[in-house]
């Protein structure tokens, strides 16, 4: 697999203060299993057209499953079932973007990823 960003990235993304992705990452999804559609970026849908590009270029992710749940409970219309993923630094980088979440990390995944076969069910709906 090659570890190359999509060329689709806009420059300078990720930051240069990313780093190689490792660890657990949890995410909300509306799919069970999750599905390639689960995981497209805000630029691959078309969404948040005013928000800084290299955001909307990666996915969010959550560091704690904690995290994951009470996101789902303030915000359902994000996913109903929440995914974990082991990632790698094959699976691209990562950096810490907190918001409303103060685990809130971006993931921005090499090219060639499989985003959505790494990710397993961890919760069943609400």
């Amino acid at each position: 697999m090659s570890q190359q960003f999509s060329p689709d990235f806009p420059p300078d993304c990720p930051p240069a203060d990313a780093t190689a992705a490792s660890g657990p990452v949890y995410c909300l999804v509306h799919n069970s299993p999750a599905s390639d559609r689960d995981f497209q970026s805000h630029a691959e849908t078309g969404k948040l057209p005013n928000a800084p590009a290299c955001l909307r270029s990666g996915l969010s992710v959550l560091r704690q499953l904690a995290d994951a749940q009470h996101q789902r409970r303030l915000f359902p219309q994000l996913g109903r079932w929440i995914a974990r993923a082991h990632l790698e630094t094959h699976h691209g980088q990562t950096k810490l973007t907190p918001g409303k979440v103060p685990d809130h990390t971006t993931w921005w995944p090499y090219h060639e990823v499989n985003r959505s076969a790494l990710f397993t069910i961890v919760n069943e709906e609400l």
